[in-house]
Order: structure tokens, then sequence, then C-alpha cells
């Protein structure tokens, strides 16, 4: 089920299989904005695999569209209660993996995430860019090693705001962000650790 959810004049796209979320949008400002988007997010991160169809409305939607909404707008909501469809066993789900223990006002670059998951800084950059979960897995939270913002699907505006609602200061002549933040691969590695203790995974 494909579905646009409205939540205070933005457009979300939420993708679901059953109860469990296949891919979603940030708050987009246009409907027609929001349903482009999710079928490009959706095929990147899973290709035509999926049967996926188009539905008005549905409560569950909802409710994980206003918990992305909160999440854009810099709100903490309370814990997730949904489910995610998870690429087991690949680099790229366990970039995702890696990149969702990057917690609140906290970053990383493309390298320590490369260090931390034994792969490359432009791999993990791609896998960030195929991020069917935007901002549920945060990839705004990684940046380059030179501290400078590096690509976001929805621009380097949004991703700076997306940082600063959370507490990481950027710089918004230079596009750099505060290296205070950082979290580097050791640290990672043990974030990642935790995940598996509380049963994320």
């Amino acid at each position: 089920m494909l579905t646009i959810e409205e939540i205070e004049g933005k457009f979300i796209g939420i993708g679901m299989l059953g109860k469990i979320l296949v891919c979603n949008t940030i708050p987009l400002p246009t409907k027609a904005e929001a349903e482009a988007d999710l079928k490009a997010t959706c095929i990147s991160a899973w290709g035509d695999s999926l049967d996926l169809y188009w539905e008005f409305y549905t409560p569950e939607a909802y409710k994980i569209a206003r918990y992305i909404y909160n999440l854009f707008v810099g709100r903490n909501p309370s814990p997730r209660w949904f489910d995610v469809l998870p690429h087991y066993k690949t680099k790229f789900w366990n970039a995702l993996l890696t990149i969702s223990s990057i917690p609140r006002g906290r970053f990383t670059t493309y390298g320590e995430l490369a260090r931390a998951i034994n792969t490359s800084p432009r791999a993990t950059g791609n896998y960030a860019a195929r991020n069917p979960y935007p901002l549920i897995i945060p990839c705004h939270r990684v940046v380059r090693s030179d501290m400078r913002l590096g690509g976001y699907s929805y621009g380097p505006i949004i991703k700076a705001s997306l940082l600063m609602n959370e507490g990481v200061t950027v710089n918004l002549d230079t596009g750099k962000v505060d290296p205070s933040k950082l979290i580097r691969a050791e640290e990672l590695i043990k974030l990642r650790k935790v995940l598996k203790i509380v049963g994320y995974e």
C-alpha cells in the first residue's frame, strides 16, 4: 500500500506491506512531490519486487506520518512502535542499523561509519542515499570527514535544519558542523551492540 498523508500542511508518503513500513518520505510541500519521492524511494531501496498499490487513507499510516512529522520539526516522539522491512545480512542493512544507533544531537562521518562497518566512505554514502526510511533511520546525521554537511536527498538546507533542530551546531556560512558532537567508529560499534541487547535488530 502506498498513501500520502497530510499533516499540518505538509505531505508525507508512506509505503506499507500489511503493518510493516517499507518506505517513507519526509514532509514535503505538495502531494505531487510526496507521490514522486515515495515511488523513487521505494524503487531505489527495493527495486520493483514489492507489490504496492495506492490507497487513500489508513489510521496506521496516518500515525506513522505524524511520528515522521514530529521528527521533522525537532520533537522527540515516543519510541517507535511499528516495524520496518529489513535487508537481512547485507552491507546496506548493516549500514542503516548502524546509522540508527546515532543518538539525537550527535552525528558521525561517512569515514567513521565506514570504519565501523568495514567498508569504504563512498559505499556508506551510497547506502545513506538509498535509505528507504528518511528521519526514522537518521541518515542526515552522517556528514563529510571535513565536517561539511555533504549530500542529502532533500538538500543541504533541510539537512542543516534537521541537525540544528536536534541540537547540533551548524555554521550556515561555511556549511560545517561543530565537531564536538562527533561519534567515532569505536563508539558507533558500542552503540550498535546496544541495539542488539535491547532487541532492536
